[in-house]
């Protein structure tokens, strides 16, 4: 009777055991919730790929004062276009979108902080080796151009521009910006250098030195010797 007794306990055991076991199986290949929404997160909604950013960009993107140009690539929901774009930025705040272009397009060509001269910076696309760099002076604070043109030269320390207005057009100017003054002067000292037939007036002079109380500026030919002082 005891023995009986026993044999029938053992077994009431090894059921429950079995019993256990298998339910322990069947929890651990369920799917977890958590698991899910985490999978869920990681694939961005249509929305949400519009805003996507893309790393590395060619150029520094950093700005001085907290603002960034944002690098970033997106599907055009009308023409179902790949697109990139940089648009200027201060922390999670978009301020601006400043260039668009199809993807895969060089960044040059895209765009790339030229100079940061504090509250603004000199936005510059290229297009080619021998191709004019195309200029926007910005206001970091609210996108606004200030002047736009093809770039000579600059001095990003002392916050001077050189830049031609009007390329190639019967209101060509070729213009000093001394931004630190808040000075313009329109410069015709250079209008008759044989570094222009072959170059243009863009490749012919540099920024030589800015001090305090002047700017100077010479021909870089070999051409010409020219050199001429401003006040600031």
């Amino acid at each position: 009777m005891r023995k009986k007794t026993f044999a029938l306990l053992l077994l009431s055991i090894l059921i429950s055991c079995a019993k256990k076991k298998s339910e322990v199986t069947n929890f651990s290949n369920k799917k977890s919730p958590i698991t899910k929404n985490i999978n869920l997160k990681q694939t961005p909604s249509i929305e949400e790929s519009k805003k996507l950013e893309i790393e590395p960009y060619d150029f520094d993107t950093i700005l001085k004062n907290g603002f960034h140009l944002s690098y970033r690539v997106y599907k055009d929901t009308v023409e179902n276009e790949t697109l990139q774009s940089l648009t200027l930025a201060k922390g999670k705040k978009d301020i601006k979108q400043i260039s668009e272009t199809s993807f895969p397009m060089l960044h040059k060509n895209l765009g790339y902080i030229g100079a940061d001269f504090g509250e603004t910076f000199l936005f510059v696309q290229s297009f080619g080796s021998g191709n004019p760099h195309e200029i926007q002076l910005i206001e970091k604070e609210n996108g606004k151009v200030i002047t736009d043109g093809t770039l000579v030269d600059n001095n990003e320390v002392e916050k001077v521009l050189l830049y031609i207005k009007n390329e190639h057009e019967k209101k060509e100017k070729l213009i000093l910006l001394d931004i630190k003054n808040n000075k313009e002067k329109i410069i015709t000292d250079f209008g008759n250098l044989e570094c222009t037939h072959t170059g243009g007036l863009r490749n012919c002079i540099v920024i030589d030195t800015v001090t305090k109380n002047e700017i100077i500026i010479k021909t870089d030919s070999e051409e010409d010797n020219l050199k001429k002082k401003y006040n600031r």
